[in-house]
Parts: structure tokens; sequence; C-alpha cells
């Protein structure tokens, strides 16, 4: 079979199976397999596959049309840029998390730029960091930053551990278990601190993706009290340890934007949060910084 034919009939099988972008999948699946690039699976289009290919291609087609996470399969899933590590212990990184670190990176310019920042390598934390796809990124954008990346999943941390290493900011990150309800930070000692908390509340569990559901951790995804309670945590530890100037940055459901502003409120330290959209128009990100 050749490998046009054997991209139409893959794709349409995980069309029949429901799988989102199954055209991509497939194009995905094939470079896995064959060591291919997206230019090579177009100039290589009348190549014949072997028997071995076939058998390998066929194995990961019928998992991921079994609903498996593509980034399972494949190991790996694209953020800022780079490509992480990911293991069924983290949730898969997703593109509206982007919104997060273009947001942080906002904050640690002008808090560079109005003399917030005087350390000579200033720190920030990462509370939740599951693949470290939010602080490693921080770290490798921002040379001068140090970070503290902190999962209460010790297989979570072995994964930032390891994506730290991989994309060369091991040097500039620590990756430490920890509870986001009683995290070992120092008072006073970060100018950013940014999370992508569990906040899904119990009772949106129906309109969870089947998908997610069968193989992303439920710690990661789901919190009590409405999908506030690790929200409110996460102020709450913020409150101490950022110092005065500096910022928290917060991930949210589409629905808590006004809640999240709310809890900041709630301690008098956060001045003007502020709420922001992503690519879809939904409120996902919710920044305030510690009063001076």
């Amino acid at each position: 079979m050749k490998l046009r034919q054997y991209l139409a009939e893959s794709a349409q099988k995980m069309t029949k199976a429901g799988v989102d972008s199954p055209r991509l999948c497939a194009h995905v699946l094939v470079r896995q397999v064959l060591g291919l690039d997206r230019i090579a699976c177009v100039t290589q289009a009348d190549r014949e596959l072997s028997a071995c290919e076939l058998e390998a291609l066929d194995a990961l087609v019928a998992r991921r049309a079994a609903g498996e996470p593509l980034a399972h399969i494949t190991g790996s899933r694209e953020f800022y840029g780079r490509d992480f590590l990911v293991t069924p212990h983290t949730l898969i990184p997703r593109p509206e998390t982007e919104l997060l670190v273009e947001k942080a990176l906002e904050a640690a310019a002008r808090l560079e730029s109005v003399g917030g920042v005087t350390q000579h390598a200033p720190y920030f934390a990462d509370l939740g960091t599951g693949s470290g796809c939010i602080g490693i990124t921080l770290a490798l954008e921002l040379p001068r930053w140090r970070g503290l990346l902190m999962d209460i999943s010790g297989e979570a941390v072995n994964t930032a551990r390891q994506n730290a290493r991989m994309l060369g900011a091991q040097d500039r990150v620590v990756c430490i278990e920890g509870d986001l309800y009683k995290p070992p930070l120092m008072p006073g000692a970060y100018a950013l601190l940014a999370s992508n908390p569990p906040y899904v509340a119990e009772d949106e569990r129906p309109m969870v993706m089947p998908e997610v559901l069968a193989h992303e951790p439920h710690g990661a995804l789901f919190s009590p009290a409405g999908g506030l309670a690790h929200l409110e945590a996460v102020i709450g530890a913020a409150a101490g340890a950022l110092a005065p100037g500096g910022c928290l940055l917060l991930e949210h459901g589409a629905a808590q934007g006004a809640q999240t502003r709310r809890l900041l409120r709630a301690h008098s330290l956060f001045e003007a949060p502020v709420t922001h959209r992503d690519m879809a128009g939904l409120e996902r990100c919710t920044v305030a910084c510690r009063a001076r």
C-alpha cells in the first residue's frame, strides 16, 4: 500500500471512531513510525509501505481510534514551540495555557522595567506544575530568572525533571513534591507565581470529554467547592509568598473569571485583578499583583 492511500484510509477509520482531527492524527502517527517530517509526507506520498511499517502503523491507529490521546501515543506534546514529554501522570499541555505564559512574560518585563525586580536572579514559582510546561518555558524565556516547580504527584515531578533536563533548564529550575494547600514557599521570596491548578467542579464531570476522563489524572482536573478550592488555596499561598509588587497568574475555567476576581479581592493584598480571554474568546487567565 502506498503512503498516500494509507493516510486516507487511516483518517477515514479514525473519523468513523469519532476521533478529533483525524487527518492530523494520521499524519502525526505516520511521521512517528516512518521518521518523516511534514514535507516528506507529501514528497514521499507514493512510497510503498512495508509489511512491518503497516503493522506498526495499524497498532498506533487502533490505539487512537480506541480513544487513547495522541500525546500519550507519541509520548510528547508541543507547548510554546517546544516538545514536552507527556505521561499519564500529567495533564496534556493545552494551547490555551500558553496565554498564562504570555501574561507571565509580560508581567516579568513590566516588573523589570519599573525596577520591581532587583535581585540578580529573581524567582518565580509554578504550583501544580504537571509536565513542567509552564515553569520550564518561563525559565527558558527568562534566562535571568530561577524557578520552583511544585506538584503533589511524585510521578509528575519526575516528568517535570525529565523535561527540564531534556530542554536544558535543569540548572534554572528546582522540581519538588508539595501540596497546593500548604506549599513550602519562602515568605516574600517570589516576584511571579503562576498556577494552572485543578478547577473543574465535580458536577461538571459529564461535560468533560470521555477521552480526558479515561486517560488524564483526575487529581489534576477536579477541585472541591464548585471547582474553586485549589484556586483559593493558590491565592492564599501567593499572598504570603509574593514579594511586594509581585504578580500572581491563574488559569481557570471559562466561567470562573468573576469568582476568581472575587477570591482575589477577598485578600486585601491584591490589587485590581484583570481577567484575560484566550483565542476562543473565553475567560481563561486572571492576573493580580500584590500591593507594594
